[in-house]
């Protein structure tokens, strides 16, 4: 594989995923600061233009882009815009994340399903979208932000563990596979431990807690900022960034059974709190929150700004770089095991089991750190006296090098200085004798020109006065023609349209006007008659209605009467005579009813009648009205056609012989001049 050529910090162009607060941002400020051109990447569009804003007025070239890492598409769209903005890209850091706090049997899928497209999808479609562009660059960076956390998971924290243990296995995959491939692109997995980052306050909290934070001791973001732009123009594999996080992780491989049991016990009280933070900030998950600060809201001792085990990792030193941090990341850790047992609700809230296990880790931890520590004292000491030994043999051939380079470099500023002025006195005599003969041949040459110009201008302008007179007096004449024709024509159509017009609405209107007419009579015939049924139905009714009841009237008495004799000779009489009354009564009604239905029937079938007939009067009547004005309408269309292309033709005639003239006019006009 070839060895990339990575370019110095102040001439790259940096993509930063996560750079709206946090790591992001610190990286985005730092990378500006020391030169380089950074396209900053995050959801929240108003922080990213304030950021962009801010780094520009500074002096600093950035570009925002607004996207969302877990879709493929958007990250794609980083890619198009850089190269837009700046021509490509050197580096690229995929830093987004997202966090959440909680037992695994609590945590939704949905949301740990949501982490992981941001977490490791979003490395994923950066470390692809990367590769693209710089294999076939000289070199380039592809730097993914782990943590501490997938050499050991964090108890609370699985899904967030998770992801970053995939995050290490496909940064180790994608390095080996670029390596075979011979891509000049450096791959580098930063592993931070706890960072004093807005983390806490933007992740998801399923504990119940009013707050979260960070297990002591926390480093600032900046820390992270110096690992990944030390990535950026220098290959390296990985970088670890905090001491306490690396002892951790160690412990965990180690240990696991007894880091296990310290898990359990110390989980809740060094990641709750009853402190909230920023409301604003909360749960960032889906939607982005309050952002543009790099570091959290949170009370507590302030974030380290230093970390001895990264210093090491890029000390120049090399091994002995390397025992020297880990000799300082002992002590650290020491340090950082200290300070967690230093606040009094822990120890008050841990058992028995579990502090006499802390103590036997601090033993075992104080024996490595002696052993450790003596053989990387021992290491540095050889690598001073090294560096003494070497500066004093070098010091007076310094002082020699030293002495020769200035009697040189007084000598060479004396003989710049003779030919520098010999060379300016025959320059500017050079120069002068130049600027008087140009002059005096400008001087000769305006003269003559402006002679000869006058002479041509002269003669051309009463050529040019005579023809344009001529010209325009005849294209006058033409245009007038033409324009009486036009008119002339124009009018005539008109006049035959409206002719046409008028005698198609008269046509129309006395059409309409008769069959209005014809149906008015029909309905007004059809009225007549159903009144007349209605009146003889209504006469025929009331009729038998009289003579019904009549007749009901006189069966009534006889009834009665009957019903009286009856009723005198018993009761199977009454009953006799009661249900012959009834009968008569029935018959009657019966009568006058059937009487009525038939004379109701006949006016209806009368009114029917007429209105079909006043109806079919009536569409004769349209349709021929409507036939009629088609007709003249029709004929009105044509007389007006026949007119307009009459007019068109005239007036393309007369625009030909206009143009004509102007041919002519043109011909004479050059002729002449």
């Amino acid at each position: 594989m070839p060895t990339p050529k990575l370019k110095p910090l102040s001439e790259q162009v940096i993509v930063i995923t996560g750079a709206s607060s946090g790591i992001g941002l610190a990286t985005a400020r730092m990378a500006a600061e020391r030169g380089a051109a950074v396209v900053v990447v995050a959801r929240n569009e108003e922080a990213l233009n304030a950021l962009a804003e801010e780094i520009r007025s500074k002096g600093g070239r950035a570009e925002p882009v607004v996207a969302d890492v877990a879709d493929m598409a958007q990250v794609e769209a980083v890619s198009a815009r850089a190269i837009e903005a700046f021509g490509g890209f050197d580096s690229w850091c995929n830093n987004a994340g997202v966090a959440i706090y909680g037992e695994l049997e609590d945590v939704p899928l949905e949301d740990q399903r949501r982490l992981f497209d941001t977490n490791y999808w979003g490395v994923v479609h950066g470390t692809l979208v990367a590769a693209r562009h710089l294999k076939g660059k000289a070199g380039g960076t592809i730097v993914n932000v782990g943590s501490v956390l997938s050499e050991r998971a964090m108890t609370l924290q699985g899904p967030y563990s998770a992801a970053k243990f995939a995050v290490k296995g496909v940064t180790e995959a994608f390095r080996t596979e670029f390596e075979a491939e011979g891509y000049p692109i450096s791959v580098t997995l930063i592993k931070p431990g706890p960072i004093d980052t807005p983390y806490m306050e933007h992740a998801r909290n399923h504990l119940g807690s009013p707050g979260l934070r960070n297990p002591p001791p926390a480093y600032h973001p900046r820390v992270v900022a110096r690992a990944i732009l030390h990535a950026c123009e220098t290959r390296t594999r990985d970088l670890y960034v905090g001491g306490g996080g690396f002892m951790m992780a160690m412990m965990g491989v180690h240990f696991p059974r007894l880091t296990d049991l310290i898990f359990e016990k110390i989980a809740r009280p060094t990641q709750e709190t009853e402190e909230t933070g920023r409301m604003e900030r909360r749960d960032n998950l889906y939607e982005p929150r309050e952002d543009l600060a790099e570091t959290s809201s949170l009370s507590g001792p302030p974030p380290r700004k230093t970390s001895f085990l990264l210093e090491a990792q890029m000390n120049p030193l090399g091994p002995a770089g390397l025992l020297i941090g880990a000799a300082a990341l002992l002590g650290g850790a020491a340090i950082g095991m200290y300070t967690l047992r230093r606040p009094a609700p822990v120890p008050q809230r841990l058992a028995d089991r579990a502090w006499r296990l802390g103590q036997s880790v601090a033993r075992d931890a104080g024996h490595g750190i002696g052993t450790l520590g003596h053989e990387a004292s021992r290491i540095a000491h050889r690598a001073l006296d090294y560096a003494e030994r070497a500066e004093r043999e070098a010091r007076p051939q310094l002082r020699h090098a030293r002495k020769r380079a200035e009697r040189f470099a007084d000598k060479a500023s004396r003989y710049a200085s003779s030919v520098y002025d010999d060379a300016r006195e025959r320059g500017g005599e050079l120069y002068d004798e130049a600027r008087d003969r140009g002059r005096g041949y400008y001087r000769q040459a305006r003269g003559r020109g402006e002679d000869l110009y006058d002479t041509a201008r002269k003669r051309g302008r009463d050529n040019y006065v005579d023809a344009r007179d001529t010209g325009w007096s005849l294209f006058k004449r033409a245009r007038d023609d033409g324009h009486d024709a036009y008119e002339d024509a124009r009018d005539r159509g008109w006049s035959l349209f409206g002719r046409a017009r008028d005698r198609g609405e008269e046509v129309y209107d006395r059409a309409r006007k008769r069959g209005r007419d014809s149906y008015e009579d029909a309905r007004d015939t059809g009225w007549s008659l159903f009144r007349r049924a209605r009146d003889d139905g209504h006469d025929a009714y009331e009729d038998a209605r009289d003579r019904g009841w009549s007749l009901f009237g006189r069966a009534r008495d006889r009834g009665e009467e009957v019903y009286d004799r009856a009723r005198k000779r018993g009761r199977d009489s009454y009953e006799d005579a009661r249900d012959t009354g009834w009968s008569l009564f029935r018959r009657a009604r019966d009568d006058g009813h059937d009487a009525y239905e038939d004379a109701r029937d006949r006016g209806w079938s009368l009114f029917g009648r007429a209105r079909d007939r006043g109806e079919e009067v009536y569409d004769r009547a349209r349709k021929r009205g409507r036939e009629t004005y088609e007709d003249a309408r029709d004929e009105g269309w044509h007389l007006f056609g026949r007119a307009r292309k009459e007019v068109d033709r005239r007036a393309h005639q007369a625009a030909q012989e206009g143009d004509g003239l102007l041919d002519r006019i043109n011909a004479f006009l050059k002729s002449r001049l």
